[in-house]
């Protein structure tokens, strides 16, 4: 692993691969009505931009909520809801279906695995030209952007239950009424210098349970280990195949940062 390389991929493309993966793979929707799709959120985000609600288009937002703001907008404008009937609805019914697949709703109404989801990200042929990933910037931190509805599917991957220890038992979460769970990055998300492939993404999240996610970032370090080699045993395979390729040692060494 050259630890001198800077990721080329930028992470807003992140969510538009794992899109349409899932309207090819999971949906089965034909080529030509993925092109809708696409099409119909191309002109979204094109009127958002107009309105300076957007800097380059929806999948940027990395937010759950933060989009269903967007798409609340945009019902109540007169205008782009007057275009939308001239269209046929096909616009609305673009983005209620990119909405769809960002709540994470289609996991487990279709019976989705995580594994089905993995891939090199440049391979479904819908990313733009590669950039650098987003940073967020807080006071003179620098952090790699994250998505927030990744985590959320990755929750939803999980069936909200710990990867690590299933029979940990949790509280309902009010947001959710699901069983409380967090999403960790497996490899830290400051190590993405290092990586040419965006460490935000399906293979690189697993959904644990409060105890475990502060024992992995807190606990005594043998046992940190124990749970990191754990972990690239069950993930190796999925890593290779979202281009995340490292040995064991090198591996659990990035997770004990």
């Amino acid at each position: 692993m050259d630890t001198q390389r800077i990721h080329p991929y930028e992470n807003r493309a992140v969510l538009k691969e794992y899109y349409a993966k899932y309207l090819k793979d999971v949906r089965k929707v034909k080529d030509s009505t993925v092109k809708h799709y696409f099409d119909a959120l191309s002109y979204i985000s094109r009127y958002l931009k107009e309105k300076n609600l957007l800097k380059r288009d929806i999948y940027e937002v990395m937010d759950l909520q933060e989009l269903a703001s967007l798409r609340e907008i945009l019902y109540k404008d007169p205008d782009f809801m007057a275009f939308n009937k001239q269209g046929h609805q096909m616009y609305s019914a673009g983005l209620n279906n990119y909405f769809r697949f960002a709540s994470g709703e289609f996991i487990e109404q279709e019976n989705v695995d995580a594994k089905e989801m993995d891939m090199p990200l440049e391979k479904t042929g819908f990313n733009d030209t590669p950039e650098k990933p987003s940073l967020s910037y807080i006071a003179t931190s620098k952090h790699w952007k994250r998505s927030s509805i990744l985590r959320r599917q990755t929750l939803a991957f999980a069936h909200y239950t710990c990867e690590l220890h299933p029979e940990h038992k949790t509280f309902l979460a009010q947001s959710t009424h699901k069983p409380y769970m967090e999403g960790h990055h497996i490899i830290p998300m400051v190590m993405q210098p290092s990586f040419d492939h965006s460490l935000d993404v399906y293979a690189n999240l697993i959904c644990l349970c409060p105890i475990c996610h502060r024992q992995i970032h807190l606990g005594l370090k043998e046992e940190r280990k124990d749970m990191l080699k754990e972990i690239y045993e069950q993930r190796e395979e999925r890593f290779e195949k979202s281009g995340l390729t490292l040995t064991e040692n090198e591996f659990v060494e990035l997770g004990l940062r």
